[in-house]
């Protein structure tokens, strides 16, 4: 048996819903997945990043969580996004990692038992959450994790990956342990706010709602190319440019009819630095999946 599994790249946090807003776009992961003997496969030219492999160890618990025996699987990436980058990468591993399980067990994971797992892995709902469901997920975690999901805005993501990479658990190590009250009703305004915005496709309040004080400036602080680049976005027509999750993607929010002009003036921000891009992406309701067996 082979099975195909796809998982979307996803942006956490929107700006100020810290560790309870995600988005789905439209870059996708892939794996190819056989029955043994044990193999995992990077993309021709890439060697092994050396960090533990969240998607077998995902597919693992799968069965571990029945009280099973774990099956030998030859597995081959067919599709990579881009590592430690913002863009949700394991996010993608564990939920495509549970998907795939889902073909070998003989009965699939409910979607409480694939959430508690996924969560349990990644350590925050947010990006497995929008991995999950696809669209923009709202995730809130206490005694077990609640999501709602509204759908998929009409607007384009120009996302500006300059090269290199984030650890999300430094990153999340910059933080404070406690911030401001006036900060912390800042961002569950902003929060309330970009949720009506989404909602109502009232796209001119997302500048504002986007707002943060809580991470951002922890993680991009002292950055001249991400003011300029913000700067360089607001004028050719993006409503928004958050941090993409830990960063140090930038993803600009823009409606379609602007996204050639705000890819056009971040395309030099990528120019000569090795490994970024700008890439113009869309929101989308697809979520991790079975594709095929």
């Amino acid at each position: 048996m082979i099975a195909l599994v796809a998982a979307p790249a996803t942006t956490a946090n929107l700006g100020p819903g810290f560790d309870v807003l995600g988005a789905a776009l439209d870059l996708e992961a892939a794996f190819a997945v056989r029955e043994g003997p044990s193999s995992f496969v990077w993309p021709e030219g890439m060697d092994d990043p050396g960090e533990p492999n969240l998607f077998l160890e995902a597919f693992a618990l799968a069965f571990q969580s029945r009280g099973l025996r774990v099956p030998e699987v030859s597995v081959e990436v067919t599709r990579l996004l881009p590592l430690r980058s913002g863009l949700g990468s394991s996010a993608a591993a564990i939920c495509a990692g549970l998907r795939a399980a889902d073909a070998f067990l003989d009965r699939p994971l409910d979607d409480r038992e694939t959430l508690r797992i996924a969560v349990g892995l990644e350590g925050h709902p947010d990006n497995v959450a929008a991995c999950l469901y696809g669209g923009v997920t709202i995730a809130s975690s206490a005694k077990e994790t609640l999501v709602r999901r509204l759908p998929a805005p009409n607007l384009r993501a120009i996302a500006l990956y300059p090269g290199g990479s984030t650890s999300t658990p430094r990153a999340r190590a910059r933080m404070p342990a406690s911030v401001p009250r006036q900060d912390a009703v800042h961002n569950i305004g902003r929060t309330a706010l970009l949720v009506y915005a989404l909602l109502q496709g009232d796209y001119g309040l997302l500048r504002a709602a986007t707002e943060d004080r809580l991470h951002e400036e922890q993680r991009i602080g002292g950055c001249d190319w991400c003011t300029a680049a913000r700067e360089a976005a607001y004028a050719a027509g993006a409503l928004a440019m958050p941090v993409s999750g830990s960063g140090p993607t930038m993803l600009a929010l823009a409606e379609p009819q602007a996204a050639s002009a705000v890819r056009q003036v971040l395309e030099p921000f990528a120019t000569g630095r090795p490994e970024a891009f700008v890439l113009d992406l869309a929101f989308t309701d697809r979520s991790a999946r079975l594709e095929a067996l």
